[in-house]
């Protein structure tokens, strides 16, 4: 798996591609996030439009670093899952855990606006 990071004002947009799978992407992820909580960047989006296959360790990481980044009072969201991907976000029942946005406009736009508690 491949990660691609980009700013997006004080938003940072994780691009993956690839299968997010044990030992190859969910190291990639889980070490970047972990950086990016370190540097004080928890306002996070996961971009799954080319993440081609995802296993349970993928999801694991999805919501270890979601645990992860709440705790240092940030967010993390996920954009354009593919259907595999919703439908397996959707037998986890991770549906109502993680907002989820088709477009990285509104993605972006969401951290604007206060969270309820």
């Amino acid at each position: 798996m491949t990660l691609t990071e980009r700013q997006v004002g004080d938003v940072t947009l994780l691009e993956l591609t690839g299968r997010l799978v044990f030992d190859d992407g969910d190291m990639v992820l889980r070490r970047h996030v972990t950086g990016l909580i370190e540097q004080g960047r928890v306002k996070l989006v996961v971009d799954l439009s080319n993440v081609t296959y995802v296993d349970s360790c993928g999801v694991g990481v999805l919501v270890a670093k979601f645990v992860s980044v709440r705790r240092q009072g940030g967010d993390l969201k996920l954009l354009k899952l593919t259907p595999r991907s919703r439908h397996l976000m959707e037998i986890c029942g991770l549906l109502n855990v993680f907002e989820i946005f088709d477009s990285e406009t509104e993605a972006v736009a969401s951290f604007a606006t206060p969270q309820a508690t």
